[in-house]
């Protein structure tokens, strides 16, 4: 079972700026510093390995939640998923596939760099649940404006996806949209 890497809690949370950067760069960390602030231009490879420990850093904070532990909540979606998409410039949607326990079994890329709901459909949703075996599903997908207020075309998707998910025998239990800092769920927004 895979869990979250480091020590627990934020160890190093109160420490400064330029003491971070040196403790992770102790070769060239100023340099790197002005690239994470885009304050200058940087040749490829220091952009390059920025990008790295950014995937990294995703990575592991949105490391697997361990299989006896169900998702209860759009909270419990939001934490899990922030850092994955989140900081998308595009639209990312994704279909969390659950187990009959609401454990997460795996989380299935339906669509990237989409502006537009409609672009979304049921078959693309329903045929990795359907071949997982999975139980219910939990839809995800983020606002690159960092505003999770749901549009017109969010509706109409989730309505959609209910619908069908209703035809096939695996219920879409939320649909969570994610922003820069906060969420919304249509289930706890009195939306479903």
């Amino acid at each position: 079972m895979r869990r979250r890497p480091g020590r627990p809690g934020r160890p190093l949370e109160g420490m400064d700026e330029a003491t971070l950067f040196r403790a992770a760069f102790p070769e060239g960390w100023e340099e790197m510093r002005r690239v994470a602030r885009e304050e200058e231009p940087s040749d490829g490879v220091v952009r390059e390995r920025w990008e790295a420990v950014l995937e990294l850093a995703r990575r592991a904070l949105s490391c697997p939640v361990p299989r006896s532990e169900p998702v209860k909540s759009a909270a419990d979606v939001f934490e899990r998923y922030r850092y994955l998409v989140g900081d998308s410039p595009v639209e990312v949607f994704l279909a969390v596939l659950l187990d009959v326990k609401h454990r997460v079994l795996r989380d299935a890329r339906v669509s990237v760099g989409i502006l537009n709901g409609s672009l979304i459909h049921p078959r693309e949703v329903f045929a990795t649940a359907v071949a997982e075996r999975a139980a219910a599903v939990v839809l995800v997908h983020n606002h690159p404006s960092g505003d999770p207020s749901p549009s017109p075309e969010d509706r109409e998707v989730t309505r959609r996806l209910r619908s069908a998910g209703g035809i096939v025998g695996i219920p879409v239990m939320d649909h969570v949209i994610i922003g820069s800092c906060s969420f919304y769920s249509f289930r706890e927004e009195a939306d479903w």
